[in-house]
């Protein structure tokens, strides 16, 4: 999936957020941000009741879960779940 300029702009703030954090006591880093955002996204498909199962697998491939591996049985064990086993 393309970024839109939504996804470059939290980029950048998250960039311009971490810089500026430099030298304070509880950095935050722009990768666990990115990450969270990433998270979110993936709970949102799920509870999307128009997301089919390709868009999915993508998604969860993309954010780098690996075929066989037990997080991404559990990511499709979900979303049959959500989506009555389609």
């Amino acid at each position: 999936m393309p970024k839109d300029r939504t996804e470059d702009s939290r980029d950048l703030q998250d960039i311009m957020a971490e810089e500026m954090s430099r030298g304070t006591r509880r950095q935050t880093k722009a990768v666990t941000r990115s990450r969270r955002r990433e998270i979110k996204r993936l709970a949102d498909m799920l509870a999307d009741p128009n997301c089919d199962e390709r868009a999915f697998l993508a998604a969860i491939r993309a954010f780098g879960l690996q075929e066989g591996s037990v997080e991404f049985s559990q990511a499709m064990r979900l979303w049959r779940q959500r989506h009555g086993g389609a």
